[in-house]
């Protein structure tokens, strides 16, 4: 089976890309009775709980995998899952043909974790410092510090067998937004409510974001998460403010 792990900050297109990849496999996207999202603080909320849940979670993918050999499953906010409870699915990608003839070489999961959050921005800072560009960074610049951020920090993947067997193909940075990232993001909202992403639109929702570090203010702390409630919010005071013109 294709695992893929997602790491960084909150708002970085995370859930974004999770979307692609089940619209490119199934007409309905996440909406398809094949694509099956966990949240780990709704289904599996309880530490106590986790042989439950691991049992559970068992007999979900063997269920739905043998109905969709190709099915799709997102563990989001998989750092606050239950330490183990991940693990259940181990037997399911590993280098197995089959099990108990059900084969599940062609399913894929996605993890998405804040993990290794702060360690991919001090290593991307610190590569800009020395010069280098954003667009500039490779995955071998950061795949070392997210495949152990996820192993040795607390959550859902700390000392997970998925990890100590290397059962995980792909760990994936998700890379602090910049400005002009999110002033795409509030370009593609304003569209969205069918107005015109002006200039002065698209600065005033950039303006009402918070950057980080204080001194240069490079990255939004939020990425493009709050964007939406921010054009929400800029569009209907100039709505109102017509109506006293």
């Amino acid at each position: 089976a294709l695992v893929m792990s997602f790491h960084g900050w909150t708002g970085g297109g995370k859930n974004y890309v999770s979307k692609f990849v089940a619209e490119s496999l199934f007409k309905l996207g996440l909406r398809s009775q094949y694509v099956h999202t966990f949240v780990s603080t709704i289904h599996f909320p309880h530490e106590k709980e986790t042989d439950i849940y691991k049992l559970n979670l068992q007999d979900w993918i063997r269920g739905n995998v043998t109905r969709c050999y190709r099915s799709l499953f997102i563990f989001d906010e998989i750092d606050k899952m239950p330490l183990g409870t991940i693990d259940a699915i181990k037997p399911f990608i590993d280098y197995h043909e089959n099990i108990n003839g059900v084969d599940f070489r062609h399913s894929i999961f996605l993890f998405l974790s804040n993990t290794g959050g702060p360690e991919i921005t001090r290593r991307m800072l610190e590569m800009w410092r020395n010069g280098k560009n954003r667009d500039d960074i490779l995955l071998n610049d950061m795949e070392d510090l997210i495949q152990k951020g996820a192993f040795n920090e607390k959550g859902g993947l700390h000392k997970s067998e998925l990890i100590q067997h290397s059962l995980v193909d792909y760990y994936v940075p998700f890379l602090p937004l910049e400005r002009n990232h999110v002033e795409l993001c509030a370009k593609d909202e304003i569209r969205r409510r069918h107005h015109s992403p002006t200039k002065d639109l698209v600065k005033r929702v950039a303006d009402e974001m918070v950057y980080f570090p204080p001194e240069n203010k490079l990255f939004s702390t939020t990425g493009c998460k709050r964007v939406a409630q921010k054009v929400g919010f800029i569009l209907a005071n100039e709505y109102y403010d017509t109506l006293f013109d």
